[in-house]
């Protein structure tokens, strides 16, 4: 009856034991990954002698395989490094011990066990790649990327041919170095490249599909339509309705332009088109663009002083009907023209002269206001003019700018003495402008007044006429100032500046960019070109004559072309751009396109939207683009088995981060000590223990009954 209580207290010692979880040790399986990619293997064959024997060996590259030992050799397991193979196969063998003799080039992989490492050096060697332009269109000056990579040190000889001719260079690569192969693409075009050294001898072609040609309506900039066109546009230089170039650019001013086409360029970007406006003498604030549009301009003047301008305008009798109409629109062009640094007045004459507003600075306030007043006007009376024009000198003597103006209206007899008007004029040091209307105006007069104070005369044979001159009047006294000299030029972050070192310009119009506009260049605290979205169209401006900057210049007509596809982007151009990013690159694809994706390795890797039109994504391979029919390989600078690492730091924290660590040749296990966990034995067999004890248990309790 003694034996329950002793296999009770045995079942208890054998829980504590358990508890403790010892483990046997017994003869453990080292096994060594060897890196047989072409980086490494040259140093993995020459180690093979002094690698332990009795170890497992497994070869890797892009497979993996089993070797009989460690020296012996395969060729045949690709050209790139995977881990994930080698791992694979070293679990397949149960080891007790894993270690790793690489150069560390690969991209890292956690490991599933604790895992040791040894550094080998990689091979002198220089990797050759030609990286094409995703979307080159024809006639468009591209550039083929040659990239070399040497993970150490290296003198190469590099020829590159293709339709530029041959391209010949020494050059000593470490690290990374890329330099461009730039050629007109007229065609379909192959690039090959050869670079040859004491290390041997490496490889590359590319070969270039061109896509059709981009249309651009380029009005009066010739120099932009001359770069355009040697980048494969299409260019027209004469303004018709509708607009339907995938680009335009304006070097003329508003009034060069028919009547309504600030009006239709704005509808045209607005409905996906591209604009570009540059800095002409004609052209950008010379031309009145940030008052015909002050929405969609992405540059307005920066330190512009202002100017004054009073109208005076002709009310007798005469002008009463479609005259009196037509004068206060435009009057009211002028007002919506004049930015808030300009100061705009109003004096009307007929019998007597009133003052209707005195001149006043444009702001919003101001503008509210002066429409108001402008929109209550009513004819009648005579016409002297005399009074009038006295107090509009008057007016003009206390405003705080430099330039000012008057601006005469009439479309009558003059009934009062005018020499003593002319005089006036001719002495009061204000530029003196004079509009006549109709056949009644005393064009003689009027004439004679413009040519004393120094202004310009205009006619207006019918009322119609009347918002056209006045706004030509308002261009020529509130026009910005353009800056001679040399202006340095600092690149700013953008796709559409990378690669370019770009020289100073001969002509700068000070200029700032709007909150909603990006800067992509500036010279100092000016902005020299700023882009922007409005609608669905993108728009930009350049505050520099492209006639009298840039000339000679080699990147301008690629740089300018560039920006003209990305402004096309938007109506029906692609731009594509890559940048390394960790083991992959960052791919961004600006353009109009249906929910894109990426077909990489039979996967479909969406592109995320990251602004309008812009769309992003990070791959490790490379892939053919898709968007509704749209099927467009995907060349990419991905990162090679060449590509320069810091392979002993990489070795380091792989192992170190598995628990392992990173080891010396001396180091290297040649046998390794598992353990038997002995814990689920140790529960088993008191498991067995307590089910005994509970039978015995069980057979006593009816003996003792009885």
């Amino acid at each position: 009856m003694g034996r329950v209580p002793v296999l009770r207290g045995f079942i208890l010692f054998l829980l504590l034991l358990a508890a403790l979880d010892p483990r046997l040790p017994l003869p453990g399986r080292v096994v060594y990954l060897l890196d047989f990619s072409p980086s490494a293997r040259e140093s993995v064959f020459a180690l093979g002698e002094s690698l332990p024997r009795g170890a497992r060996y497994v070869a890797f590259a892009e497979r993996a395989v089993l070797l009989p030992s460690p020296t012996a050799r395969r060729l045949d397991l690709g050209e790139r490094t995977d881990l994930r193979a080698a791992f694979q196969e070293a679990l397949r063998l149960r080891p007790s011990r894993v270690v790793l003799v690489s150069d560390g080039l690969f991209s890292p992989v956690p490991p599933p066990f604790p895992l040791d490492a040894l550094y080998v050096p990689p091979k002198a060697h220089v990797d050759l790649r030609l990286v094409p332009p995703p979307y080159p269109f024809l006639g468009e000056t591209v550039g083929v990327g040659v990239v070399l990579e040497a993970p150490r040190p290296a003198e190469a000889r590099l020829r590159v041919e293709g339709p530029a001719g041959p391209l010949e260079r020494r050059l000593r690569v470490e690290g990374r170095r890329v330099l461009t192969y730039a050629f007109p693409l007229t065609g379909e075009a192959e690039v090959r490249a050869v670079a040859e050294g004491s290390w041997g001898r490496s490889e590359a072609k590319a070969r270039l599909l061109p896509a059709d040609r981009a249309r651009a309506l380029v009005l009066g900039d010739p120099a932009l339509a001359r770069y355009l066109e040697a980048q494969g546009f299409l260019v027209e230089e004469a303004f018709r309705r509708p607009l339907e170039a995938d680009l335009v650019a304006v070097g003329l001013g508003v009034l060069d332009l028919p009547p309504g086409a600030p009006e239709a360029l704005r509808d045209y970007l607005r409905r996906g088109g591209g604009l570009l406006f540059t800095a002409t003498p004609k052209g950008l604030f010379f031309g009145g663009w940030d008052r015909a549009l002050p929405e969609d301009l992405p540059l307005k003047p920066l330190g512009r002083k202002g100017a004054a301008l009073v109208l005076v305008l002709d009310v007798s009798g005469s002008m009463e009907g479609e005259k009196l109409a037509m004068a206060v629109a435009g009057a009211l062009e002028l007002v919506r023209s004049a930015a808030p640094e300009d100061y705009l007045g109003v004096v009307l004459f007929s019998s007597s002269p009133r003052v209707l507003f005195p001149p006043r600075p444009m702001t919003a306030q101001g503008k509210k206001e002066a429409e108001s007043l402008l929109l209550s006007l009513r004819a009648g009376g005579g016409t002297v003019l005399g009074g009038a024009f006295r107090e509009a000198l008057r007016l003009l003597q206390d405003v705080p700018v430099e330039r000012k103006a008057l601006l005469v209206l009439s479309d009558g007899i003059i009934f009062d003495p005018k020499e003593p008007i002319l005089a006036l004029a001719a002495t009061a040091g204000v530029e003196v402008s004079a509009l006549a209307l109709g056949p009644d105006a005393d064009a003689a007069f009027l004439e004679a007044l413009a040519q004393r104070g120094g202004g310009r005369f205009y006619r207006a044979a019918t009322p119609k006429e009347l918002p056209r001159l006045f706004l030509k009047e308002g261009q020529e006294v509130f026009q910005g100032e353009g800056l001679e000299g040399r202006f340095p030029v600092e690149a700013l972050s953008h796709p559409l500046t990378e690669g370019f070192a770009f020289p100073p310009l001969s002509v700068l119009l000070p200029a700032r960019a709007e909150p909603w506009a990006q800067v992509v260049l500036k010279s100092g605290d000016r902005a020299l070109l700023a882009l922007g979205e409005r609608g669905e169209g993108r728009v930009a401006a350049l505050a520099t004559d492209l006639s009298r900057s840039w000339k000679g210049w080699e990147g301008a007509a690629p740089f300018l072309g560039g920006l003209a596809r990305y402004l096309a982007g938007g109506q029906r151009g692609l731009a594509l751009y890559a940048y390394p990013e960790g083991e992959g690159v960052r791919a961004v694809v600006l353009g109009r396109l249906e929910a894109p994706q990426v077909l990489v390795g039979g996967k479909e890797v969406p592109l995320v939207p990251t602004g309008p039109l812009r769309y992003e994504a990070v791959l490790r391979e490379e892939g053919v683009l898709l968007s509704g029919k749209l099927r467009l390989p995907l060349a990419l600078p991905l990162p090679g088995e060449w590509t320069p690492r810091d392979g002993e730091g990489n070795l380091k924290a792989l192992a170190e981060g598995s628990g392992g660590r990173l080891l010396t040749l001396e180091e290297l296990p040649r046998r390794a000590t598992a353990s038997l966990p002995l814990r689920p034995y140790l529960l088993a067999l008191a498991l067995l223990l307590f089910l005994l004890e509970r039978f015995l248990e069980g057979r006593r309790r009816p003996s003792e009954v009885f």
